[in-house]
């Protein structure tokens, strides 16, 4: 299994994966965009006022965007069962 892989535009890599999420109700926004959330990365930078190293967290997403809901629901589905596949094969 492979441990990018395209969608789109987009390049997906299974490594850094935290979530998948596809929102299925439709007063809580758009039903037919996939968010892949990713492992939070450390970033240090010198404040320039204080002169301190600060460090800061961040969380990077990809927002992939679909025509419809059962295009998103059908890539929702595929993509988390690659990346099962894929935390499967690195545990054998």
């Amino acid at each position: 299994m492979e441990r990018i892989i395209n969608i789109g535009n987009h390049s997906i890599d299974f490594e850094r994966i935290r979530a998948i999420k596809h929102n299925s109700y439709r007063d809580l926004g758009p039903t037919n965009i996939i968010i892949i959330e990713y492992n939070a990365r450390i970033e240090y930078s010198k404040n320039p006022f204080t002169q301190e190293i600060e460090k800061t967290e961040i969380i990077d997403k990809i927002e992939i965007e679909f025509n419809d809901f059962e295009i998103a629901k059908l890539n929702h589905i595929s993509i988390t069962q690659d990346w099962n596949n894929y935390l499967e094969n690195l545990i054998n």
